[in-house]
């Protein structure tokens, strides 16, 4: 960094400084300081300590927070803010479970349409979009641990209430995916230390989508019903496409130098019976819905299953984008976001089954 951005920078954080009344503010001011080059972690580190050790300082430590990047035009700071927060979840604060919804919305960073932002728009723009990217997973994954919904999920949980929790999950993988640095923007500190963080979290909520999937699949069963099956196989399907966007995203990860990313993790499959079983619930109840079918010889009905396999994956291909509203409650914008941004799924092969992370 030239002398005269350094000079700049220590200038805006300086006067933030002056203003900070406490130990604590100055620790943000610190921790989110302008200089995309320096990374911060004592402070950080300092902050955390503080709040596990007195929980109710998280409450005032939001507060700054909040106020720092709602006030800022730099996509420094706004990033640095969003990582504070994120290493509450990283960290295992429990106090980090009563947040919710983070109480300032960066969903626009960067589009003001004032002359301070526009003259800086060719150079920031993507940046500011990656903080947009960043600031819709952190909100989402926030919303989602303060209801409580990981943490509702066990041996108790009805199996359809574990499958909503696991699809939730799925939705929080599919905004992490898209935060992606535009070209050579990943060799800042600051934008790399990010990437870690995502990838960081990938590993482990995607570690445990693929567990609970290999524990609850045993348990959809004719009697939990058609529609537990149903949604079970959209999980499954979508672990496919979803299995298969992280190999490519650790690709592209691994390719930027992301330290974390340098090993793609190993992959196991779903047991094949477990999929058939469940394609012959959801299609052997259909058929007995439609009624009027007539009785066949065995080797006639082998051949009947295996086509209503092919035409449940041609179906399950149709049906994986769209949200189901009456199981997974998501806001006008998530599900807006999910058709502008997922690809088209390609359909999946019939014995086929996804690849899912063992860690």
């Amino acid at each position: 960094m030239n002398i005269w951005k350094r000079a700049s920078v220590a200038l805006k954080d300086g006067t933030s400084l002056i203003a900070a009344d406490d130990l604590l503010k100055a620790a943000v001011v610190k921790a989110t300081n302008h200089d995309e080059y320096c990374i911060d972690p004592e402070n950080a580190l300092f902050i955390y300590r503080h709040v596990r050790a007195t929980p109710a300082s998280l409450k005032p430590l939001i507060s700054a927070i909040s106020s720092r990047v709602t006030r800022t035009r730099s996509w420094v700071v706004a990033l640095k803010g969003l990582m504070l927060m994120h290493g509450f979840f990283l960290s295992k604060t429990t106090a980090a479970e009563s947040i919710g919804r983070l109480p300032f919305d960066l969903s626009a960073f960067g589009r003001e349409g004032n002359s301070r932002t526009s003259s800086s728009s060719s150079r920031s723009g993507g940046f500011n979009l990656f903080v947009r990217a960043y600031f819709a997973f952190l909100d989402r994954r926030s919303i989602l641990f303060h209801d409580g919904n990981r943490h509702r999920y066990d041996e108790e949980s009805s199996v359809m209430i574990r499958l909503v929790i696991i699809r939730k999950m799925q939705v929080i993988i599919d905004s992490l995916v898209r935060i992606k640095p535009i070209g050579e923007s990943v060799r800042i500190p600051v934008i790399n230390e990010a990437m870690e963080n995502v990838i960081s979290e990938i590993l482990e909520i995607y570690g445990w989508i693929c567990r609970r999937i290999a524990e609850v699949l045993p348990n959809v069963n004719s009697k939990t019903g058609k529609r537990q099956a149903d949604v079970a196989l959209k999980i499954v399907a979508k672990s496919m496409t979803q299995g298969e966007e992280l190999v490519k995203y650790f690709v592209f990860c691994r390719d930027l130098g992301v330290a974390n990313a340098q090993e793609i993790p190993n992959f196991v499959r779903i047991p094949v019976d477990d999929v058939i079983h469940l394609h012959e619930i959801v299609w052997t109840d259909k058929e007995e819905e439609q009624g009027g079918e007539e009785e066949t010889d065995e080797g006639e009905n082998g051949e009947e299953r295996a086509k209503c396999v092919e035409e449940g994956e041609e179906e399950m291909e149709r049906e994986l984008i769209p949200v189901i509203d009456d199981l997974i409650k998501l806001d006008d914008d998530e599900a807006k976001e999910n058709e502008e941004d997922d690809e088209p799924p390609t359909a999946p092969p019939v014995v086929d089954v996804p690849d899912l992370i063992s860690l």
